[in-house]
């Protein structure tokens, strides 16, 4: 029978100090660790759940159904770290649970673990997860990330459009599905899974290489999906999750250091700000084909340099460089290189630079 009590027991795990602040990609959190004995406490409630500042570790058990014969807990020690073990039978083919760290809100949640997600995609600059963890299991799992794509920045499992997962180790288990496209990101191969849910589409990246520790720069996957039209950018990223699907066996997962940091592309206020040099409005329509307009205002007459720039920052258009009044403007790029060609599918910055600043925002070109 599982254990429906919370008990504490002491083991050597790894510490962390939880630290938040902002730095040049926005908020972020970390746990940074060390090595000490800790009183641990272990959470073995099914759904029991741990609050531990911008994060909720899940003691998720989704898949459960009729399976009395397990065990699976989360747990914390005395300086905040985290992680979980479990134990399942081998009784069918599904997925059993999912313990789990959950930055945001779950489409299934009332309350987002942070205001930065969750967030509309367009406007997501960067998503970055650092990440260093070790475990140790048996039998048919998988290490895996996961978010959830939904229609509005309030809707329930109702709303869900997308479910994307990142999976960097596995054993026995393979994604839903079949493979629809594959690519490199950031130098690690991947296959890019795909199969239609009941109620939403569902993609899983696979890597070709199994790694426990390393950075994630999940913006690059989200950009490469909607280039690829797999990915809708005007509906809201809701959460970001790590955590470990289970349909049977043994093991255990330490995190030693666990980090998110979001950075989106806010929205400006119509009116000039007073003391800005300039405000950068949202360009419209955006997704957009024929053209989009870049509208923005003036404080002051100045010099002004507006350009198309790649997601690697290499110039594509020059849009407009020389001095304008104050007031309200609008310029227009009609998907042009400096060149003259036509520039593929995708997403690109608009920037603008002034004497003493700079401010963007991300566009998306369907051709």
């Amino acid at each position: 029978m599982k254990n429906r009590n919370r008990c504490k027991r002491n083991f050597i795990f790894s510490l962390f100090f939880l630290s938040f602040g902002y730095g040049a990609n926005g908020p972020v959190f970390n746990y940074d660790h060390q090595n000490e004995i800790l009183d641990t406490t272990l959470f073995c409630q099914d759904w029991a759940q741990q609050q531990l500042g911008p994060y909720l570790v899940e003691n998720n058990v989704w898949g459960q159904g009729n399976i009395t014969n397990y065990t699976q807990c989360i747990y914390v020690t005395a300086d905040s770290s985290f992680g979980w073990n479990w134990d399942w039978p081998n009784q069918g083919y599904n997925v059993k649970a999912y313990p789990e760290v959950i930055f945001g809100r779950k489409p299934w949640s009332n309350e987002t673990t942070h205001p930065s997600l969750p967030c509309r995609i367009i406007n997501v600059e960067s998503l970055i997860v650092d990440f260093d963890l070790t475990m140790n299991a048996s039998g048919n799992y998988n290490l895996a990330f996961e978010f959830w794509v939904t229609a509005d920045s309030m809707s329930d499992d109702s709303g869900i459009t997308t479910e994307v997962m990142i999976w960097t180790d596995q054993n026995i288990l393979l994604p839903a599905g079949t493979v629809v496209a594959v690519t490199t990101i950031d130098g690690v191969g991947y296959d890019l899974y795909y199969t239609a849910m009941d109620n939403w589409n569902y993609y899983a990246f696979l890597a070709n290489s199994t790694f426990h520790q390393g950075t994630l720069n999940v913006h690059n996957f989200i950009n490469y999906m909607i280039g690829m039209g797999y990915l809708n950018p005007s509906r809201y990223l809701a959460s970001f999750e790590m955590g470990n699907e289970v349909i049977y066996g043994s093991g255990v997962t330490e995190v030693h250091h666990y980090s998110v940091a979001v950075q989106s592309l806010l929205g400006i206020s119509q009116r000039p700000v007073p003391g800005k040099e300039f405000s950068l409005q949202r360009p419209f329509p955006n997704p957009f084909n024929a053209a989009v307009t870049i509208p923005f205002s003036l404080a002051s007459r100045r010099q002004l340099l507006v350009e198309i720039l790649d997601l690697e920052g290499r110039l594509v258009r020059q849009v407009y460089s020389g001095v304008l009044r104050s007031g309200q403007h609008q310029l227009s790029w009609n998907g042009e290189s400096d060149h003259g060609s036509h520039t593929s599918s995708g997403v690109y910055i608009v920037k603008m630079s002034g004497d003493i600043s700079a401010d963007y925002r991300k566009i998306l070109y369907v051709r």
